[in-house]
């Protein structure tokens, strides 16, 4: 049975590792086995993440961090390695069915799960038809590509890499956090635009859902894409926040240090002016811009865009 998708889960001191695989049934959960060291199956987890997205040195990684593993704990976890780049080999890959798997398991845990953002690519290297580099190489040694990918129309920058994915969804759940909180404490936490501040608790609630959706998109391995007003404007202020987010202790933290690296990491503007996946919208930027909005346009901040798939409305709220 093909695996979709690798998660840690903590035990005692210690940690689990599982596999979701894909069966006839539909995703089932299979155990690969318990570590003493809870940052092992972490690290592995991350590895054996992007060997499913096709990264390159991912498979070099995983060979590093079993050396130290009991015998059998090793086997199962380069038997696992082995099979995806077979898979590789026969043309196969991630599927859509991987990301609602890793999707729906994180959100039955009742907390997000670092690794699911290991689903995105550190490159776009290795899909030029015509120079042939190697993915690995980052297209550094290439004389088409040049070492930014500038000269190569297939070879430009990924969307998202796994570590801006991080530092992205920290910000959009730490905004949430601060929406959450100006409800329990009448307390305004400048978690959102000034031209919201005189709205109601139902509208910050689901203002700060639309944070949390966001963030949950990335863990499917998905650029947000808001499908509401409200979205659009979330994204847009988190967006924003960027510039002033302090992001020494996100980058201490071993989640983010197990997440492979990229050329891409911090490099915000190139990648908002390469992919275009920074534009919310002139109608989003008049309500991050202003101070006060005239009432009679509230009304449609929560109402799913034309040709957008609603989100499911039976989701709730942060408890």
């Amino acid at each position: 049975m093909p695996d979709l998708f690798f998660l840690p889960q903590s035990k005692g001191n210690g940690a689990m590792l599982f596999s979701i695989q894909e069966t006839p049934n539909g995703p089932e959960l299979s155990k690969i086995g318990t570590f003493d060291n809870p940052d092992e199956p972490r690290l592995i987890a991350a590895a054996l993440n992007a060997a499913l997205q096709g990264e390159a040195d991912a498979l070099a990684k995983i060979h590093q961090c079993v050396t130290s593993l009991p015998g059998p704990l090793r086997k199962a976890v380069i038997e696992r390695a082995e099979d995806i780049e077979e898979t590789h080999r026969g043309g196969g890959g991630p599927t859509e069915t991987a990301r609602k798997a890793a999707r729906a398991l994180t959100e039955s845990l009742g907390r997000p799960n670092p690794s699911m953002l290991s689903i995105f690519r550190t490159t776009a290297c290795g899909r030029c038809p015509d120079c042939g580099c190697a993915m690995d190489e980052d297209c550094a040694k290439c004389s088409v590509c040049g070492p930014d990918g500038h000269g190569c129309g297939e070879c430009g920058p990924v969307g998202m890499t796994p570590r801006n994915a991080f530092v992205l969804h920290h910000v959009l759940r730490d905004l949430a956090d601060r929406t959450y909180f100006t409800v329990r404490s009448n307390f305004w936490e400048y978690s959102l635009p000034a031209s919201v501040e005189t709205q109601t608790d139902w509208f910050l609630l689901h203002c700060a859902r639309a944070y949390d959706d966001l963030a949950s998109d990335l863990l499917t391995g998905k650029i947000p894409e808001p499908r509401c007003l409200a979205e659009s404007v979330a994204f847009g202020y988190a967006l924003s926040t960027l510039g002033r987010f302090r992001t020494e202790s996100v980058r201490a933290d071993e989640s983010y240090q197990a997440l492979l690296t990229s050329r891409f990491d911090d490099d915000w503007d190139f990648l908002a002016d390469r992919s275009g996946m920074f534009d919310v919208g002139d109608r989003a930027r008049a309500f991050l811009t202003s101070d006060v909005i005239e009432e009679d346009l509230w009304d449609e901040w929560f109402k799913p865009y034309p040709n957008v798939k609603p989100r499911d409305k039976a989701r709730g709220f942060r408890g």
